[in-house]
């Protein structure tokens, strides 16, 4: 049973939290997710949320990386307090907002120095994402602040010109009194629902958060490879150990895979026989085709008659025969 745009469907399992890199293949414009890091959700109150979790090994990634800026893209769950707050200034963070989130005008109204009580923080409350948006529709005139503009970005692939609303707000829910960019994308097309963005950035681009923000469905191309070609699911554990040794060491053997192939892999003599053999629904870039030619490119290796003794043909007969039985 799928899930559809009024209906949930939900199934037991076990809930991850992952982390993956989305580059760009070299030499192409293909953006591809590598997952790096990964830890297991546990439902409860009093268990980290999917925020902390990201939180604590985004972490781990800036250990890793101390001298590189990164860009963290994330859903709805990650647009979170638990995330967000006291955010590393290296990190730029893209994500979607929530369609009634609660924003305000960064801009502090001037108060008279004679008038008692607290200062205010922030500015008068801001229409939500949702109303902004109705705004932006009965604006007939196309002026003031609640106007759609035309923006270029390329976005799942495809160059689009869309339809933007932008401004600054805070967040206090989530981001405190730091402002945020808040961008709202509509495809006059209609290819894909209406998306209520924002980014800690508030200098960036419209395109570019646009175009950052559409390279997260990489990460669900991943998780599709993981289940049908790396089989994710099959094993079954007996124990919480086991559960959380083994699916993070297969999204790190999908990612070392992939980036054999597109250092060397791919121009490999039987890569380029691979290639010959497409069909119209065939690509370069799937974790099948990769993994073909990784294991032909060992086979090859391992089985070399040119260069074995009668001794060693015998014992390649042999090691043969049980890794036919293992695939089996």
């Amino acid at each position: 049973m799928a899930s559809t745009a009024k209906r949930v469907a939900t199934a037991s399992g076990n809930h991850w939290v992952v982390v993956g890199l989305a580059i760009v293949i070299p030499g192409t414009s293909k953006i591809y997710c590598l997952p790096i890091h990964a830890k297991l959700h546990l439902a409860g109150k009093s268990q980290k949320s999917e925020a902390a979790l990201a939180k604590e090994m985004l972490q781990d990634v800036l250990g890793w990386f101390p001298d590189r800026k990164l860009v963290f893209i994330g859903d709805g769950a990650y647009s979170a307090n638990k995330l967000l707050e006291d955010l590393d200034p290296r990190v730029t963070y893209v994500g979607v907002m929530r369609a009634d989130a609660a924003i305000y005008d960064p801009i502090v109204p001037k108060q008279s120095k004679s008038k008692r009580g607290r200062k205010p923080q922030k500015g008068p409350r801001l229409p939500n994402p949702k109303e902004a948006v109705k705004k932006a529709d009965a604006n007939r005139r196309a002026k003031g602040p609640w106007t759609w503009q035309t923006v270029t970005a390329k976005a799942y692939g495809v160059t689009r010109k869309l339809r933007v609303l932008s401004f600054q707000a805070v967040w206090p829910e989530v981001r405190g009194l730091v402002p945020i960019l808040v961008v709202l994308v509509r495809d006059p097309l209609g290819k894909f629902d209406d998306k209520y963005l924002f980014t800690t950035d508030v200098d960036a681009e419209l395109s570019w958060v646009i175009s950052t923000f559409s390279r997260r469905w990489s990460i669900e191309v991943t998780f599709k490879a993981s289940k049908q070609v790396m089989k994710i699911q099959a094993p079954q554990h007996w124990c919480r150990q086991s559960i959380e040794k083994l699916s993070p060491w297969v999204w790190l053997m999908q990612s070392t895979i992939s980036l054999w192939y597109f250092n060397g892999g791919r121009s490999l003599p039987q890569a380029q026989a691979a290639r010959q053999r497409f069909g119209p629904w065939d690509t370069e870039w799937s974790l099948v085709h990769m993994l073909r030619v990784l294991r032909s490119a060992i086979l090859e290796g391992t089985i070399n008659a040119k260069s074995a003794t009668k001794a060693d043909l015998h014992q390649l007969l042999d090691d043969l025969e049980n890794y036919v039985a293992l695939a089996n």
